[in-house]
């Protein structure tokens, strides 16, 4: 059962009575129990002031029914931003733009809290300012190093709380968060590890926690009694070094026992361990529940839970009072009207997200604007949010080839404008690479993704005909108005019988990989191998020039079909484009299960029972200009070789676009293409291109 039919089939039963019903965080009333979690979105101008897009972005949320919001950490001092896109907490210049995002989140029934938080010893930037740290060391992820705080130092910290939290307030915002959490300068105080001094600021327990104990109290004297102020903590830093459970709950209790505290934020890892603070798919959403329940077990105080939270798993984790409310940021950026569906019973129409963390987490790590890999307008809903999309001034039959998700999407936003939409796939079920994408270990969410289109077009009445070839005959039978050609890519190997590049090649649109032995009956793609087309056994070498899941993870599916696997790559890792904290994990993993992986090799040639490689620097040739040129170096042997699967790029699947375009009778009818037939790349990139091309039609 997919998770989308998880939480309709929740819905049945429940409706989500937990989920749904009101909450109060002190004298502040929450319709319910959904919070969208803090998260840096890499919005803010570049002079520190929240921005239009900050406005539009929140406000969606509100409008799709969350019922609190909790602004992304935002600096309390100059030296406490993460990234230039932060946020200037402390400087009264910040009210009115944040009097904006607060009127219009509570303009749709919602509430506004805002986080706030000392960057210490983390920073997104390369290289960073100069960081603040209770010790001087870097942040074990880190090469840079920090400054040891003088008290001055600190002082200023404590009334740049208090001064953010003055302007907050002063802005509308109905409540305060501070961040002892996955990154910043309060935990690393309150850290052991971090915290080496001597001085009342260190030493004990009490002291590590002197500085968060000040701030609280700093803060409530700025805003008063009835402003909520809650902390975000981290229960666990996840690090051989760091602090566990135990220790997280102490400080709970200390935090608690001040009595200024009205809830705590969930919340776990550290940049030394990035895949536990934002879970990928690897990292299970049910290994969670155990921090949440510890945490709800330890204080009398609400508490919102966390970790890869969908409707259906916060249900549950209410329902067995292991958290008051449920932290969803991710799952709201996939889909900003998540509770209105679920509230109306539409569970199956929940874009669900898929925790690739490709979209959102690594585009704000290289401070870009927060992205979703299949909701085109995150970040930009002022432009591409799918409420805009509007009704065609007149209706047309649009005739898609193509069941990939390109194709998906492009039927869902032309079923969106009114049009008559027919989709042909040639294959007996839709979703295309997604299917096979899928079957690779830990990656099997990737599905939710044409998992949801096929529910949208389904509910807007898309004709979808399963089993049938795209040829120009068949698609002129249709009498389309407009031809959408989403007929995907195939791996750039010599040619298979289903081969639909011939065309293509034949005009020198495209070539083969100049490589000897590609053509020998033990070099397989990767498709066959993830299809069950071919079973493979033995020792396979799997070749790397794509740098993200298609080569890794089909190297862990043979890895888990008991195949002993080495992986080249003539880059500097496997799986050099995949997001950090994720690529982290499946380094760790193909560890666990052996496999071999050779970076910064080159692929020279195929023979019979051996690979040959080679280093992709050398000293050879190194005399003059030739010095500038990179020259392989000598070639090296990989023996007792059963299996190839070099992923190597793909091609586009074109032929179709060039015969349409080219046919006579079909000169009236508005043909375009999209998705890999164009050019083959990523999921959201054909995405976002689908979207931008179906509006317009």
């Amino acid at each position: 059962m997919s998770r989308a039919a998880a939480i309709a089939a929740g819905e049945a039963v429940s409706g989500y009575p937990h989920l749904l019903s009101p909450f109060s965080i002190g004298r502040v009333c929450l319709r319910n129990r959904v919070v969208f979690q803090p998260h840096f979105t890499a919005l803010g101008h570049l002079d520190g002031m929240p921005s239009d897009d900050h406005v539009a972005y929140h406000e969606e949320r509100a409008r799709g029914g969350v019922g609190l919001i909790i602004l992304e950490s935002m600096a309390v001092h100059p030296t406490g931003k993460m990234s230039r896109r932060f946020v200037n907490a402390w400087d009264p210049a910040v009210v009115p733009g944040l009097a904006r995002i607060a009127d219009a989140v509570h303009r749709h029934g919602a509430r506004l809290f805002g986080q706030l938080t000392h960057g210490g010893h983390t920073s997104l930037e390369k290289p960073p300012h100069i960081m603040w740290a209770p010790t001087q060391m870097p942040e074990p992820s880190s090469h840079h190093s920090t400054k040891a705080m003088d008290e001055d130092d600190i002082r200023a910290v404590i009334d740049g709380f208090a001064q953010s939290a003055r302007n907050l307030v002063d802005a509308g915002l109905d409540g305060i968060e501070i961040k002892i959490a996955h990154d910043g300068l309060l935990r690393s105080f309150a850290s052991p590890f971090f915290n080496r001094r001597t001085d009342r600021y260190g030493g004990s327990f009490e002291n590590r926690m002197r500085l968060s104990l000040e701030v609280i109290e700093a803060i409530k004297a700025a805003t008063g009694p009835d402003v909520p102020l809650g902390v975000r903590i981290c229960v666990n830093e996840f690090t051989p070094f760091g602090y566990d459970t135990d220790y997280g709950l102490d400080m709970v209790r200390a935090l608690e026992a001040t009595g200024r505290v009205d809830y705590f934020n969930a919340d776990a890892g550290s940049f030394s361990s990035y895949w536990m603070e934002i879970p990928p798919a690897a990292v299970a959403a049910s290994d969670f529940r155990r921090i949440n329940a510890a945490l709800k077990g330890a204080t009398s105080l609400p508490v919102i839970g966390f970790g890869r939270l969908s409707p259906q798993g916060g249900e549950a984790l209410l329902a067995a009072g292991e958290a008051d409310l449920v932290g969803m940021a991710r799952q709201l950026i996939a889909d900003p009207e998540t509770v209105n569906k679920v509230a109306a019973g539409r569970g199956d129409l929940v874009r669900l997200c898929i925790s690739c963390n490709d979209g959102c987490i690594y585009q704000v790590g290289q401070e870009k604007g927060v992205r979703c890999v299949h909701n085109p307008g995150a970040g930009q809903e002022r432009r591409m949010s799918e409420r805009l999309v509007g009704r065609a001034a007149a209706v047309r039959h649009v005739v898609i080839a193509g069941g990939g998700p390109a194709g998906l999407k492009a039927a869902e936003i032309a079923a969106r404008r009114g049009h008559r939409v027919t989709l042909i796939e040639r294959a007996r079920a839709l979703g295309g690479q997604v299917n096979l994408a899928a079957l690779q270990p830990e990656h099997a969410s990737i599905g939710e993704v044409t998992a949801y289109l096929e529910a949208a077009i389904a509910d807007l009445g898309v004709a979808v005909q399963l089993g049938t070839p795209a040829t120009a005959e068949a698609i002129a039978a249709l009498e389309p108005d407009v031809v959408v050609v989403a007929t995907g890519s195939e791996p750039n190997l010599p040619a298979g019988p289903g081969d639909a590049t011939r065309m293509s090649r034949a005009l020198g649109r495209q070539v083969l990989p100049d490589i000897e032995g590609l053509d020998r009956d033990f070099v397989v793609s990767g498709d066959q191998v993830l299809s069950g087309e071919r079973c493979l056994s033995g020792h396979v070498v799997v070749v790397d020039n794509n740098g993200h899941w298609e080569a890794a993870g089909t190297a862990e599916f043979l890895a888990d079909a008991q195949c002993r696997v080495t992986v080249i790559a003539s880059h500097g890792m496997v799986g050099e484009d995949i997001e950090a904290g994720t690529r982290t994990l499946f380094q760790r993993r193909a560890a666990i299960k052996g496999i071999t992986l050779l970076p910064g090799m080159s692929l020279a040639a195929i023979e019979p029972g051996r690979v040959c490689i080679a280093p992709v620097f050398s000293d050879a040739d190194a005399i003059g200009w030739a010095k500038y040129i990179l020259m392989p170096g000598e070639e090296r042997i990989i023996e007792d070789v059963d299996w190839v699967v070099p992923v190597i790029g793909r091609r586009s699947r074109e032929d179709l676009y060039l015969a349409l375009k080219a046919d006579p009778g079909l000169r009236h009818v508005e043909i375009v293409r999209i998705g890999d037939c164009v050019a083959p790349r990523l999921i959201q990139s054909t995405i976002l291109e689908a979207f931008e091309v179906a509006r317009n039609l």
